[in-house]
């Protein structure tokens, strides 16, 4: 798939191949990087290229995206990237891994190991420097696995839960 980007006003152009066991090959203006991808919630990933890690969030807005990358943020032309993120979300229909993005302990179970799920529904609420945020299941389908129970500590990347 060939992406043309405009970010903050500079054009990318990204050629995108799908690999196995989630990775993807992007070459960026003709520079080539073997992405690893990871799912962490319906809008965040962490990438891994070339041994680092990358923290990825997107926020869409009417008019654009905003994208964090490792907590600095962009704009993203948005006609650019909704048919590349509507064809992600066709291939990520099927059994996700929801990990910790930060520290914290498990305060409440929403859900049950075996419950059907919608996206977006509360599964958990992870406490983490005095706030509690809720963790939601990224797509529909069945728990598979609670990881965690209450009072649970965890760490970033720790699993939480598989929604399949």
């Amino acid at each position: 798939m060939n992406i043309t980007l405009f970010i903050e006003g500079n054009e990318f152009t990204l050629k995108i191949s799908e690999k196995q066991n989630n990775k993807m090959e992007i070459i960026i203006n003709e520079e080539k990087h073997e992405v690893g991808v990871e799912r962490i919630s319906q809008n965040e990933f962490l990438l891994n290229i070339g041994g680092k890690i990358h923290n990825i969030i997107v926020y869409p807005t009417q008019q654009n995206y905003s994208i964090s990358v490792n907590g600095k943020l962009f704009r993203v032309e948005k006609q650019s990237l909704t048919k590349f993120l509507e064809k992600r979300k066709n291939l990520l229909q099927k059994r996700l891994e929801v990990k910790a993005s930060m520290s914290g302990k498990v305060v409440r179970i929403l859900a049950k190991e075996g419950e059907q799920v919608k996206e977006d529904q509360g599964i958990l609420v992870l406490e983490a420097m005095k706030m509690e945020n809720e963790i939601k299941s990224p797509q529909t389908g069945r728990i598979i696995k609670l990881a965690v129970t209450e009072g649970t500590s965890v760490e970033t990347g720790n699993l939480l839960f598989i929604v399949e």
